[in-house]
């Protein structure tokens, strides 16, 4: 017995001076080797991006588009034709979706790169990021050419994009990390029991030990599919309407459209912006289209709609307005990115506590203490006798 308690009370002090120290090297490990992998460096995004290999490689697909939008303005500042610098730019850069395949076959093909860009746009998911960039790219052209300053812009969204998602992912990545070694440490101690302690290896299949083993391993289970749920939650994007039909609108009234225009190219991105459009279309006044902004988001699209508005009756530079609203909403977005990180280890103190420290205790304690009563119980008849 005095050995079991300076077995335990060695173990324990081993794991409570190096658990932390492990952790944090780990933490630095895995957040060098992620940032070096994702690109992310050159968008000078100061924290390690993705928490997983999916999440890795779109995060540095979307830093590939707002390349290819960079690549594709300084090819047009150049006095490149559209169609030579649209098939060098593609040329560039490789894709993992079918559809960039297909756009690069199409424009080398010499076919019309409007109508390839239309195709493409369609072959792909309304939600993907491969779909928001064609559509900004089709956003940021005019009578069949690309206009710079409208590519620039499309290019700061998509970083910006990129950067909120790599924030979102470095908390998720370093809670999972976390929780892994949480849940795997007691494993490992119980397979060192098993090693070390012949008396634990006798009473390991007796019902009082086999009972808390089992109920630490259904405690771990849950526990990690609690934590994996949770943050699978946190760094998951909502899509944001108002936001994209924002940052669209900058883009094409950059490109020197009018505000009817613009809001009609709407028409692909939304079912809002689809309403949009429609109404626009069928003549209606512009601040009778805009109506839909506001059944979508009561507050951003509300805003959106009357800011719009005002400013085509004051006569306000429009581009200016809606700019503004465009860095007001990525500011909000920031601030609501800020929020889910700060809440992720307040959500996820509920399942460590109820459940990974819980199976700890069950799995790597509990097991060797009532062995060790088992053995002791079984020694006090021969004693007394």
């Amino acid at each position: 017995m005095i050995d079991l308690l300076a077995g335990t009370t060695v173990a324990v002090l081993f794991v409570w001076c190096t658990t932390p120290r492990f952790f944090r090297y780990l933490d630095v490990f895995e957040t060098q080797r992620r940032l070096h992998g994702s690109h992310l460096v050159g968008a000078q995004i100061q924290s390690p991006p993705i928490l997983s290999k999916p999440s890795r490689e779109k995060a540095s697909q979307v830093i590939d588009f707002a390349s290819l939008c960079e690549s594709l303005a300084r090819a047009t500042r150049s006095g490149a034709a559209p169609h030579d610098a649209i098939l060098a730019s593609l040329q560039r850069h490789q894709f993992h979706h079918p559809c960039w395949s297909a756009l690069l076959n199409d424009v080398a093909s010499l076919q019309s790169y409007e109508k390839a860009l239309e195709v493409a746009r369609t072959s792909v998911d309304t939600h993907s990021n491969d779909a928001q960039c064609l559509s900004l790219l089709e956003s940021a052209m005019v009578h069949g050419n690309f206009v710079p300053s409208a590519l620039d812009h499309a290019s700061s969204v998509l970083r910006d994009n990129a950067a909120c998602s790599a924030e979102l992912a470095v908390a998720a990545s370093q809670a999972q990390l976390s929780a892994r070694l949480l849940s795997a440490l007691p494993f490992v101690l119980l397979v060192g029991a098993i090693l070390v302690n012949s008396q634990f290896r006798s009473s390991l299949w007796s019902p009082i030990v086999l009972c808390p083993l089992f109920l630490g391993l259904i405690l771990n289970r849950i526990g990690w599919r609690w934590i994996t749920a949770l943050i699978s939650r946190a760094v998951q994007n909502e899509p944001d309407v108002i936001g994209q039909l924002t940052e669209h609108l900058c883009v094409s009234l950059r490109t020197g459209l009018s505000m009817a225009q613009s809001c009609e190219r709407w028409r692909t991105l939304s079912p809002t912006g689809n309403s949009v459009a429609d109404l626009l279309s069928a003549g209606a006044p512009l601040e009778e289209a805009l109506l839909p902004l506001a059944f979508a988001d009561p507050i951003s699209g509300k805003n959106l709609g009357h800011t719009i508005v005002e400013a085509e009756r004051d006569g306000l530079p429009v581009l200016d307005t809606v700019m503004r609203l465009a860095t007001d909403h990525r500011a909000q977005r920031r601030r609501q990115t800020d929020t889910r990180i700060q809440q992720l280890p307040t959500r996820l103190t509920i399942p460590l506590v109820l459940c990974v420290l819980p199976s700890f205790l069950l799995l790597s304690v509990a097991p060797l203490v009532l062995a060790s009563l088992s053995q002791l119980t079984l020694s006090l008849p021969s004693v007394t006798q």
